[in-house]
């Protein structure tokens, strides 16, 4: 089997594994799931938001430095985005709620702990060339999509805070949906010196995920129009990198 058939079973496998079902200790209706999984959101976005902080300072720090250094950073790069993965597979998926009991969200945890794998794969088997150079202008608006996901300007209410303390503390870093839209730019600056398979799994993974939190707005009590707005740079960026190849021709730059 040729490794690009291989790799078709695996972007089909992440696409059927999103329609894995929730796991409850407590029995529920299927009707019930977005409850489930906004209960299990509501548990996990407590236990970890202390890290946050760590997360932005050191994810600006490493940018600094590969700006300048890159090429000799790019193991730590890409192991760096891969233990965030992993880390956002199993602790944003899985927890202990008040109605339900334990609970996994199976489909997500699967499907971002392939994408977590993809990324320590690269970083034993290295592709990506963290190297900026000069591009054509239209290529940078992904910026300010990441810019967004990166402050991710919402409140308790889900509703607009736009503190600019967000920018040290929201949730970037400790949760897929922020995270994801800044990797995902990260790759298509230096596309074509990346890893192409990784960059259509992340990016699938994040459009895959930014439609299915769109869709909350319709199904998941309490989500908001806001929220949606900024799951907007999940899903645009997310599209974007999986289309790149088509628009982008394939040579520097």
């Amino acid at each position: 089997m040729g490794a690009d058939r291989k790799f078709m079973i695996i972007l089909v496998t992440v696409f059927l594994c999103t329609f894995l079902p929730t796991i409850a200790s407590v029995p529920f209706p299927a009707e019930e799931t977005p409850l489930v999984i906004k209960e299990v959101i509501i548990e996990t976005s407590k236990m970890y938001m202390w890290l946050s902080p760590v997360v932005h300072v050191s994810t600006v720090v490493l940018l600094i430095a590969i700006y300048g250094y890159g090429r000799k950073l790019g193991r730590i790069v890409d192991a760096y985005f891969g233990i965030l993965f992993l880390f956002f597979a199993f602790t944003q998926h899985i927890a202990v709620t008040e109605h339900y009991g334990f609970v996994a969200v199976t489909g997500n945890l699967v499907i971002i702990l392939i994408v977590g794998l993809f990324w320590m794969w690269e970083t034993y088997k290295p592709r990506n060339e963290y190297a900026f150079h000069r591009l054509p202008m239209w290529r940078y608006w992904v910026l300010p999509f990441a810019f967004i996901a990166f402050w991710f300007p919402v409140g308790a209410d889900l509703g607009p805070d736009l503190n600019p303390i967000l920018l040290l503390t929201s949730s970037y870093g400790v949760a897929f949906c922020p995270t994801t839209p800044v990797v995902v730019a990260i790759l298509t600056l230096i596309y074509p010196r990346v890893n192409k398979h990784l960059l259509t799994v992340t990016s699938l993974t994040g459009f895959l995920i930014g439609l299915f939190n769109a869709i909350s707005l319709v199904v998941m009590p309490g989500y908001t129009l806001w929220m949606l707005f900024l799951h907007v740079p999940l899903i645009i960026v997310s599209l974007y990198g999986l289309l790149i190849p088509r628009i982008v021709i394939d040579r520097f730059p």
